[in-house]
């Protein structure tokens, strides 16, 4: 049974947050290459190495995620197949003119980043479908020293434009939905979890993977999710309903 985009909303995110990330570091931050930092890989490390033994029941089924929330937050963590991981925290930090302060900080062997957004129009993408009716109103980024920038003017339309073409050559399709059973991961043992083919269509390439999530987890739901490929597996490894702080500053 097909599901509606709501449940997929999430992968919708990840792909406006790379986009944007990529426009950010090309104006922004000077390239420090592609090798393994030893520090940044040591701070990887404590994400993935003390498991919750916390256990969460089959409350209800998972159709869609919560409402939204300002102090919500996600940390997820990406295994390739080569050994190298990675860490993604996606917390709700504020709410203003009608839309929800996004922010995205990543975390990899050779990179680390923060990226905050101001969305509006996320419920009702949730409600139509619709990945049109979601707005970038601003972009924020913060350097390895702390300066914050604001993406406006001509940079801020060149990232929408950037944003809505990987939107327009986006598809996704749920291809079905069935009981997943317990999954573990590193936040904890979750019961009765929604196992979910996805099909995600990028600028002409097809990603599939299959997808777990449970009602428990803010934001997008998801515990678990492995690359059809066996090439990437992102596990969650926290998650928050408030506490969720702003790492840019006053």
């Amino acid at each position: 049974m097909q599901t509606r985009v709501e449940t997929f909303i999430y992968e919708v995110l990840t792909i406006m947050k790379r986009s944007l990330v990529v426009v950010a570091a090309l104006a922004f931050f000077a390239s420090c290459g592609a090798s393994s930092n030893p520090q940044l890989k040591a701070k990887i490390s404590p994400y993935f190495s003390a498991p919750s033994q916390a256990v969460y029941g089959k409350n209800r089924n998972f159709i869609k995620p919560m409402p939204y929330g300002v102090g919500q937050y996600v940390v997820m963590g990406t295994t390739e197949k080569d050994g190298k991981r990675s860490v993604t925290k996606t917390s709700i930090v504020g709410r203003e003119a009608g839309g929800w302060i996004l922010e995205s900080y990543s975390l990899s062997e050779s990179s680390e980043g923060i990226v905050q957004m101001l969305i509006r129009g996320m419920e009702k993408a949730a409600a139509t479908g619709n990945v049109d009716d979601v707005e970038i109103v601003w972009i924020k980024t913060r350097d390895k020293d702390g300066n914050v920038q604001v993406i406006e003017g001509p940079m801020l339309m060149m990232a929408k434009s950037l944003y809505k073409g990987s939107l327009e050559n986006l598809s996704v399709k749920v291809q079905s939905y069935v009981d997943g059973g317990v999954i573990v991961v590193p936040a904890g043992s979750f019961a009765g979890t929604n196992k979910v083919k996805a099909e995600v269509r990028i600028l002409g390439r097809t990603y599939r993977s299959t997808g777990w999530h449970h009602y428990s987890v803010p934001i997008n739901g998801m515990v678990k999710s492995v690359s059809d490929d066996g090439k990437m597996v992102m596990e969650l490894l926290a998650f928050g309903y408030k506490g969720a702080v702003s790492q840019f500053g006053k």
